[in-house]
């Protein structure tokens, strides 16, 4: 297969969309795309997708997916950010025998991709996949890729470098179908911090996000530390129990696993501390979100946990954008 010509429109199908992170992405890098088609199966997932995406045809769980279905249409780029939990230092690190099956699922990636030869894939995961007991499950991703025909790079990227404030490190693999030109970088030059993480905070924070002094009181109990006295509002990490002191965010997580807090210059004497807004986990992923033109809608039938819960799974969409922009400039 031929590269595609500078002008023609790269057909996309966005697996395992979430909130389409691949779709929000390719806006940004201004690359001339059509999304032909997400798999899906998560329903609060899918509402949110359909809610900003009504167009979009979900082909739903991906397991289920005949890549021989003519009704199944031929697309040049496929998208992935395939489930984590069994890579994750969060999990039990159970590799391609997680007893659900996640730890498999890139197989679904593989088989479809035989099938439909899409000239470039690109998937996403935590970057403890190429350490540790999950090497042996890194190098069978890349063995596959390879015996199906694409040639693999591969990066680790932190949000951090590339205008965001919030480290959050990723694994991003990048398939092309034949071999790549000689010189090929996966790793785009960094960019400027577009502000530190008080500068993405909102202005007036609802007061239902914020906790009691009684509550903070038990925090500082329970934690051994001294006063929240600051002079810009900074993250404090619940898990290592201090203060991020680099003006950064640390990763933004699913809000039940509840390790983020925003601690807020004092106000007549008393300290501020409180969870994040929703409109603040998705600007910490690279969301436009002014609170009236927002980038992403959020349906009214989902609550702080659900959304929260796909920011926290989610694409940093500035890093894809950039990502996407210095690949496709090397191969168009």
């Amino acid at each position: 297969m031929h590269r595609l010509p500078k002008h023609q429109t790269i057909r996309v199908f966005e697996g395992f969309a979430g909130y389409g992170g691949a779709s929000y992405g390719l806006k940004r890098s201004k690359i001339k795309h059509e999304i032909v088609g997400f798999s899906e199966f998560d329903p609060d997932a899918i509402e949110l997708y359909q809610y900003n995406f009504p167009r979009v045809h979900n082909y739903g769980d991906i397991t289920k997916i005949d890549a021989n279905d003519p009704n199944l249409p031929d697309f040049d780029l496929f998208t992935g950010g395939f489930p984590c939990q069994p890579f994750s230092t969060v999990g039990k690190r159970q590799g391609q025998e997680d007893e659900r099956g996640r730890g498999t699922l890139f197989g679904d990636i593989i088989r479809i991709c035989e099938v439909k030869q899409p000239q470039y894939i690109l998937l996403e995961n935590v970057k403890g996949l190429r350490t540790g007991k999950m090497k042996a499950t890194f190098e069978v991703i890349l063995s596959e890729l390879h015996r199906i025909g694409y040639d693999t790079r591969y990066a680790v990227l932190n949000s951090k470098d590339y205008g965001i404030p919030q480290t959050r490190e990723r694994l991003w693999i990048f398939g092309y179908l034949g071999q790549l030109p000689e010189g090929f970088d996966m790793v785009p030059p960094e960019k400027p911090l577009q502000g530190y993480l008080a500068d993405f905070l909102d202005h007036n924070p609802a007061p239902e996000l914020y906790k009691t002094q009684r509550q903070i009181a038990r925090i500082h109990e329970i934690h051994h530390n001294d006063v929240f006295d600051v002079d810009e509002p900074l993250c404090y990490d619940i898990y290592n129990r201090k203060i991020r002191t680099d003006r950064i965010c640390m990763t933004v997580t699913p809000p039940e696993h509840n390790v983020i807090r925003i601690i807020e210059p004092m106000q007549n004497g008393e300290e501020r501390f409180r969870k994040l807004s929703l409109d603040e986990h998705f600007r910490l992923m690279g969301f436009h979100m002014d609170g009236e033109n927002n980038e992403i809608q959020f349906p009214p039938t989902q609550n702080y946990t659900k959304l929260g819960r796909r920011a926290g799974n989610g694409w940093d969409v500035n890093l894809v954008g950039i990502l996407l922009n210095h690949i496709f400039w090397q191969l168009l």
